[in-house]
Order: structure tokens, then C-alpha cells, then sequence
């Protein structure tokens, strides 16, 4: 009975083995994509609704069973519809406040725990270029700011992954550390109604790591074939 188990156990370790061996060279490509909507209230200004989304794409190739490298793209849009008394006057926005997109390259080290299941973790360089709309219930000088920033990011995150089937992956992200932060900033401030604008120009960085966990979202990665 032993040396059945001790067989199984052996057979099992060796099928795992030579499925993960298989990865080597394999390319994918993956995806994640969120949709946000919500509303708020505020005292001092009616009901004001948000909606956006966001979309992830990462193509990378297996260098070894365990390690895996390649680009990332992303983008996100976001707008919102909102009642203003910039003047003391019922004004109405509605439309797009924000947009951006981004690009990087990634490193990842896999820990496969069985045929179906393991985790993933590495480091990352993105570049970031964001436009958002600030109107005047969201700053605090009540002006109008229209900001443009770029911005270079340094990081770590970390994921788990389910074998649906040999093509298909069902992917999850569990963390993300950003290790280094700058941003180059323009701020456009327009005072309403009058339409006066002031233009400044800010450089922004941070040494301290930010560590976000859990920051969970569900993805889909697809293997091409050979």
C-alpha cells in the first residue's frame, strides 16, 4: 500500500513537472478591465454621479517554467455629471474629467503550487500620462483646474493565477508596493465666469514605499499557440 502511494505521489510530482516545463517559450497576452459608477451627496451641492473605466493588457513570454517578462499597456477614462454654483448661479457639468494611459515593462517569478493553481510576483517600470479635470466643488480655492501629469513608476506586485485550461488563465492581482514616485505636473486654474487662468508647474516625488494589499482584480490570460 505504501509503495502505491509513494508510486502516485511520484507519478503526480513528474505530470506537474513536465507541464510546467511545457511554459518555457509559451507566449500570452493578458487582460483586466473595471467599470466604476457611483453617486454622492454633499451638503452644500445636489447629487453628483461618477462613472469610468479602466483597462490593463500585458504581453510577455515564459523565459523559464518560473520566470516570465514583457510590456504592459493600460488606459482609463473617467466623467462625472454634477450641479456647480460657481457664482452663485445653478450651473450644470456633465462630461469627461479625467483620462490616461500608461506603458511599462514587468519581470515575474511564478511559485506553481499544483497543475491548476500558483502565485506571481515582480517588479515593474510604467510611464504615466494623466489629464484630469478638477471642477470647482472638488478644489478647494473653488477654481476650475485642469492638470496634466506624467509620471515615471518603479514598483512591485503580486498575483495568483487558475488553470482553466491549457490556453486560458484566470488571473487575479493580490498587492501592489510602489517603491518610487515622481510626477511632473501642469495646472491650468480658471476662475468662472470671469475665465482669468493661472499656469503652474510642480515636480513631485516620494521615497517611501506605498503599499496597497489587497488590491484585488479579476483578469483573463490567453496562450497563443505554438
Amino acid at each position: 500500500m505504501k509503495k502505491i502511494i509513494l508510486l502516485s505521489w511520484l507519478f503526480t510530482a513528474c505530470s506537474i513537472t513536465i507541464g510546467f516545463a511545457q511554459l518555457e517559450g509559451k507566449k500570452f497576452v493578458s487582460a483586466t478591465v473595471g467599470l466604476n459608477f457611483n453617486n454622492t451627496n454633499q451638503d452644500e451641492y445636489p447629487t453628483a454621479t461618477n462613472y469610468g473605466y479602466n483597462i490593463d493588457a500585458s504581453f510577455g513570454k515564459f523565459k523559464t517554467a518560473n520566470k516570465a517578462s514583457g510590456w504592459n499597456i493600460g488606459t482609463s477614462l473617467y466623467g462625472q455629471k454634477a450641479t456647480l454654483y460657481p457664482d452663485g448661479t445653478r450651473e450644470t457639468f456633465e462630461g469627461i474629467t479625467g483620462f490616461g494611459v500608461s506603458t511599462g515593462y514587468f519581470w515575474q517569478h511564478y511559485k506553481h503550487f499544483s497543475d491548476k493553481f500558483g502565485i506571481f510576483g515582480g517588479p515593474h517600470v510604467n510611464v504615466l500620462y494623466s489629464y484630469t479635470k478638477l471642477l470647482p466643488n472638488q478644489s478647494s480655492d473653488n477654481l476650475l483646474h485642469r492638470q496634466h501629469h506624467i509620471s515615471p513608476q518603479f514598483g512591485v506586485s503580486a498575483g495568483a493565477y487558475y488553470a482553466l485550461n491549457e490556453r486560458w488563465w484566470l488571473t487575479a492581482s493580490l498587492g501592489i508596493a510602489n517603491l518610487l514616485y515622481l510626477s511632473y505636473t501642469i495646472d491650468e486654474a480658471e476662475a468662472r465666469p470671469t475665465g482669468n487662468t493661472n499656469k503652474t508647474k510642480t515636480f513631485d516625488y516620494k521615497l517611501t514605499p506605498n503599499l496597497t494589499l489587497p488590491s484585488v482584480s479579476l483578469g483573463l490570460r490567453y496562450f497563443f499557440k505554438d
